[in-house]
């Protein structure tokens, strides 16, 4: 398991933890006040500090390892993610009560477009939880038009969607281990997770699973090379293709666009090499 399962999990997945998403947790001042700026600060980060971390040498495996222990450093307690796939997703939804969407802080920083695509998740059904908190005037205005609460159905329809068109999904932690919301990734949009994981360092675990290729279904369509995100799976043969588990973040949108079910997501601890493989 990640170092968050490790410490704030309790036996399991840290954003399946109820305790994680607690009233208790929403309501410490620090996080309350980093929820606030939180927007700010991606869009600050984004325009003084991506550029810069793109423009370095990170091929050199020891700029590499510097940066990435100072990112760590930063980020890892404030606001880290973990890639997951659909059916964590549910798990998510299942214990949580309250679903808002919202638009995408990322997209607006380098787009300043707004693209809903993020949804902040709540334990209390009567309230927004961490939607609450959130300085609406980024996005323009108090208006909380654009803070729209939706159903679990509803949320989960969407994601399956975006699957089909390549979106992943990401949880994220608020000032950890508090679980604020879901996101919906891909590179093209302008997502900064997925542009750092690009050009730069990860921001972000990767799930507790990976890919593999049943042999006996996979025709070689290639379809799944397309979709997929990370550049996991490559051509094996003319007819066949292959799960670089060194590289598959486990999100499993492969298998969505997979029509003879060749693909299939397995635990990570259980694939030798890769156990402790998280970023």
């Amino acid at each position: 398991m990640c170092e968050f399962c490790t410490k704030h999990g309790e036996g399991k997945a840290w954003y399946l933890n109820a305790n994680n998403y607690s009233n208790d947790l929403l309501n410490d001042a620090r996080r309350r006040k980093f929820v606030t700026k939180h927007f700010y600060w991606i869009d600050d980060a984004y325009k003084n500090y991506y550029g810069l971390l793109k423009s370095m040498p990170l091929h050199i495996p020891l700029v590499r390892k510097t940066i990435m222990a100072i990112v760590k450093k930063i980020y890892l307690y404030k606001h880290w993610g973990q890639v997951i796939p659909i059916e964590d997703v549910e798990k998510i939804l299942d214990i949580t009560n309250s679903v808002t969407r919202i638009p995408c802080g990322c997209r607006m920083a380098t787009t300043k477009k707004e693209n809903r695509v993020c949804f902040l998740v709540s334990f209390d059904p009567r309230k927004l939880g961490l939607a609450d908190i959130v300085d609406k005037s980024y996005f323009g205005g108090p208006d909380t038009a654009k803070f729209e609460q939706v159903t679990k159905e509803w949320t989960l329809d969407f994601m399956r969607d975006g699957e089909t068109r390549g979106m992943i999904h990401t949880v994220w932690a608020f000032e950890a281990p508090f679980v604020g919301g879901i996101c919906n990734c891909d590179i093209a949009s302008g997502c900064v997770p997925m542009m750092m994981y690009k050009n730069a360092v990860p921001v972000m675990f990767r799930s507790e699973y990976v890919a593999i290729v049943d042999e006996d279904r996979c025709i070689g369509c290639k379809k799944c090379i397309e979709v997929c995100q990370f550049s996991a799976i490559r051509e094996e043969s003319k007819d066949k293709v292959a799960v670089d588990v060194g590289r598959c973040y486990g999100c499993g949108i492969c298998r969505v666009v997979c029509g003879k079910k060749a693909l299939s997501l397995v635990d990570r601890a259980k694939q030798k090499n890769v156990s402790d493989l998280w970023y």
